[in-house]
């Protein structure tokens, strides 16, 4: 209710200053109000910001443009068509919400510029004009949503964070305490979902009011040791799966203390002397026994998981308190520079920046070769429902849905425009009068199921009414502007339906074979890279595919489909990168020759050859097991735990380790 309120208001008052500036389309002052609005205040600046940048683009691309090609009709045509397109393909490559000043210049550029083709002299004022009125929502609805009961984005994240870390430990326990497999796979998926999510809202911080706007670095380093966190605590339950019937008390006493720590609320100081003790056990492995070896990887990953959970709380402890003390490496990673990578995929980008240009070129020449007046909005709304659910794997449901509310709309707007509107006189009657349906739209859209009914509804209800200083009611010109919009809707969906949807089962599977892609460029790469970094990429596409394999089921496509055990084999595979410049040369043949085996495994299940690692892997892993566990170096115990998590996660079921080949 809330936000309906502040909304409305906001809106009102850029209509009203829209009315009182003698502005040409107030209405569009109105409706930018609306869009730009969100539930958190920080978001409401950050996509302001990103609007008015976007806007200013598009406007000044539709002012070089439009003069220079209006007498080539269809060239004109096909350069605004690639410009949208271009700027849809580019923006859906960043998936933070900077992506939407890109995709606001693409279509901004065919608002302005097809309805000013039958003036272009114009064309300067409109895009002016255009500028003014986007401005002048956006700064209204910042202001409203900034100064009314606003809700910071700080305590949002901070209040997701905290969540994700109680997650965090208490999953760290059931792996420690020996939960059966059920319990410790409850809910742990989401958390990699969750990891995405807190990315997102952390873009909005610096646009923030709260305090935590100040501690931007510290979310930042936070964010790194929670997407490590994933593959640590998830090849940590394998070790203890593995090692479920070893009875050993040097490990056990480890186990008991590591919990004691957590349950402690995970103090920095004791966190440091367990990790010391913790990599002091590791190195002290008495023989090449299968059974030593994943002692002493289990070991090495709990030793990783302590200090990633000890650095996680020392953080969050100083997003709480300013003056926490952070160690002085923890101090350097708040306060360095950087920008976590994230999932994209270039060819699905091109594929549906192509499908809008396609679109809005069938639009266009519906308008050029039926003479049509006021064609010009076929092409725009084209250009606008390719690029607000361009990101859907199957856009065309939301397209259509999104032209279901706004054809319900228009009934309404005819009942507004025709008999409600001519009978009132003054400003405050007509707020009074917008007040029922606008509120009532309004508490919809903070609802993610929702939103895009309500705004559909809402943008296709201030749109009909085209609301200007001077009141005119012309069924005809209404009826033929609204026309437009559904010729633009109805191409939208033929291009998409045709070029670019694809159900749940393709996505799925595009994404495995990327990550399996991703992967096998790793196995056969020679230098590893940055942990933290290669797991951001993993920890998102783990979950985007999360929602994507529950919606599969048990299909036989999906049979023996584990994310989290890809995502292990990835960091394993970064640890054996990294330690491998430090090994003796016949110590690296092997290794190479190991994990050239590895790439070509998962190359095959990106060509789509679905089938188990041959044996002639295990015996390469083996070999490479042997060569390492043999050098004394700091790195190779990295190295030996890395090969062991290698082993285990690709043949769960092989017979134990041999150490020494019989003669």
């Amino acid at each position: 209710m809330l936000f309906s309120l502040n909304s409305f208001a906001a809106a009102m008052l850029a209509l009203y200053i829209g009315f009182a500036l003698g502005l040409p389309r107030p209405y569009w002052a109105m409706t930018t109000a609306y869009i730009v609005s969100q539930p958190l205040s920080g978001a409401v600046r950050s996509k302001a910001l990103y609007r008015v940048l976007g806007t200013i683009l598009g406007a000044s691309a539709a002012v070089i443009l439009v003069p220079n090609l209006v007498n080539a009709p269809w060239l004109l045509s096909l350069a605004l068509s690639l410009w949208v397109g271009g700027c849809l393909a580019v923006s859906l490559l960043d998936r933070t919400p900077r992506s939407y000043l890109l995709m606001l210049a693409g279509y901004t550029a065919a608002i302005i510029g097809f309805p000013s083709v039958s003036q272009p002299g114009a064309i300067f004022d409109v895009a002016v004009s255009r500028v003014i009125e986007i401005g002048l929502g956006i700064l209204c609805a910042t202001l409203v949503h900034s100064l009314v009961f606003p809700r910071p984005v700080g305590a949002v994240l901070r209040q997701r964070v905290s969540t994700w870390l109680g997650e965090a430990d208490h999953w760290a326990l059931d792996v420690l305490r020996g939960e059966d497999a059920e319990a410790i796979a409850r809910d742990r998926r989401h958390l990699a979902a969750a990891a995405s999510e807190i990315q997102l809202l952390s873009v909005h911080l610096p646009f923030d009011t709260s305090r935590l706007r100040e501690t931007s670095g510290v979310v930042r380093a936070l964010h790194e040791r929670m997407l490590l966190l994933i593959p640590l605590l998830s090849g940590l339950a394998d070790r203890m799966g593995a090692l479920r019937d070893v009875k050993d008390n040097r490990v056990r006493a480890a186990l008991n203390t590591v919990v004691a720590w957590i349950e402690a609320g995970s103090p920095r100081d004791e966190g440091l002397a367990l990790i010391a003790r913790l990599e002091e056990l590791a190195a002290r492995r008495r023989d090449s026994a299968w059974t030593s070896l994943l002692i002493e990887s289990l070991l090495v990953r709990l030793s990783e998981a302590v200090r990633a959970l000890a650095e996680s709380h020392a953080l969050m402890r100083r997003l709480d308190d300013p003056d926490a003390p952070l160690s002085p490496g923890l101090e350097a990673s708040a306060r360095a520079r950087g920008r976590t990578p994230m999932h994209a995929d270039l060819p699905l980008a091109l594929l549906s920046g192509a499908a809008a240009a396609i679109a809005i070129m069938l639009s266009c020449a519906t308008w050029i070769l039926a003479g049509w007046g006021d064609g010009a909005a076929a092409p725009i709304m084209a250009a606008v429902f390719c690029c607000f659910f361009a990101a859907m794997d199957d856009p065309v449901p939301a397209i259509k849905n999104f032209g279901l509310f706004s054809l319900v709309s228009l009934p309404l707007a005819a009942l507004y425009m025709f008999a409600v509107l001519p009978a009132i006189d003054g400003f405050p009657m007509l707020v009074a009068t917008m007040a029922p349906v606008l509120l009532f739209l309004g508490l919809y859209i903070p609802d993610p199921k929702r939103a895009g009914s309500a705004l559909a509804a809402l943008m296709g209800f201030c749109n009909a009414l085209a609301l200007q200083e001077t009141f005119s009611a012309d069924f005809a010109s209404f009826l033929n502007s609204n026309l437009g919009q559904f010729v633009g809707l109805i191409f939208a969906i033929l291009v998409t339906a045709s070029l670019r949807s694809m159900g749940v089962d393709a996505s799925a599977k595009r994404l495995l074979k990327r990550t399996w892609r991703g992967i096998a460029r790793l196995a056969r790469a020679r230098q590893a890279p940055e942990p933290a970094a290669f797991a951001a990429i993993l920890v998102d596409r783990l979950g985007i595919l999360t929602p994507k394999l529950a919606q599969t089921g048990e299909r036989h496509d999906f049979v023996g489909v584990d994310t989290l055990r890809d995502l292990r084999i990835g960091m394993n595979l970064v640890t054996v990168q990294a330690a491998r410049a430090d090994l003796p040369p016949e110590g690296r043949v092997c290794l190479d020759v190991a994990l050239e085996g590895v790439g070509q495994h998962f190359a095959a299940l990106a060509a789509g050859r679905r089938q188990p690692p041959v044996a002639e892997l295990l015996a390469r892993i083996d070999s490479a097991l042997r060569g390492l566990s043999a050098a004394r170096a700091a790195s190779a115990v990295q190295g030996v735990s890395a090969l062991v998590g290698l082993r285990r996660n690709l043949f769960p079921e092989a017979p134990a380790f041999v150490p020494e080949i019989a003669e």
